[in-house]
């Protein structure tokens, strides 16, 4: 197994049984090979049965391998001896992202390590969120922490890539997407009747924050409100849970 240092670096393999039937069954990227520890388990689990069948239809390689071999492209340790070599996450178009009708994009900026990232998609998922709009630089390439952390969330949600702050802007305000920042510099409490959609939710990072030119395009700034004095801020996977839970409330909806 990695070590800790390297766990944040790029990795091309998702880990376990969950993760890998989750890429097969979004279709999020290309399963190049997969491999298992002990092939017995292809009679004793289910899932891997599955996986198994959906590689012999796809024409997949489905390989035995060593313990050795997967200890050195895991970085946990819950992959029960089951590994998939894929490619890179696949992306829509930006254009298309907005043009869900009263749907809830969120972006969360200046993010600052994979857990904390994968953390957060797996509860804006479970929130209900529509689509999550990335930049260039993103986590998905810490494929094996950004599956199992957001418990293969970051598979199922729509995902697309922004390169320009101020398009990505305009865009929302010509689709009708009232865009929101979260940020403590203001009087406006989060749960202050501000989040209808369609809404364009954008969550700051824990270090950086929201970059200053979405701050000053928001609609609407809101706050989190602390149950006692406290100088620090939450994480960006808290915010985001809270804040998305709150659209969902507002809104009555289910994703």
């Amino acid at each position: 197994m990695k070590k800790e240092i390297e766990k944040e670096k790029a990795s091309s393999f998702a880990e376990g049984a969950i993760s890998v039937l989750t890429v097969l069954k979004a279709e999020s990227r290309k399963v190049e090979k997969v491999w298992l520890e002990d092939m017995s388990k292809v009679k004793t689990d289910k899932k891997i049965a599955l996986i198994k069948r959906i590689c012999g239809e796809r024409r997949i390689p489905f390989l035995s391998c060593d313990r050795a071999f997967i200890e050195e492209n895991t970085v946990g340790e819950t992959h029960g001896g089951l590994i998939a070599l894929v490619g890179d996450r696949k992306y829509s178009r930006l254009e298309d992202l907005f043009k869900k009708e009263n749907g809830f994009i969120c972006l969360i900026d200046g993010i600052e390590d994979p857990y904390n990232f994968a953390y957060s998609v797996r509860s804006l998922w479970a929130a209900g969120v529509d689509g999550i709009v990335l930049s260039k630089r993103n986590w998905m390439s810490a494929t094996g922490v950004c599956i199992r952390g957001s418990a293969g969330a970051t598979e199922l949600v729509d995902c697309a890539i922004f390169e320009d702050k101020d398009y990505l802007i305009s865009l929302a305000r010509e689709n009708g997407y009232k865009i929101v920042c979260a940020d403590e510099k203001t009087d406006t409490l989060y749960t202050d009747p501000v989040l209808e959609r369609p809404i364009f939710l954008i969550v700051g990072g824990e270090k950086r924050g929201i970059s200053a030119t979405f701050l000053e395009a928001a609609d609407t700034v809101v706050k989190i409100d602390y149950g006692r004095d406290f100088p620090m801020s939450l994480t960006a996977a808290s915010a985001a849970s809270v804040l998305a839970f709150e659209v969902k409330r507002q809104n009555n909806t289910k994703g």
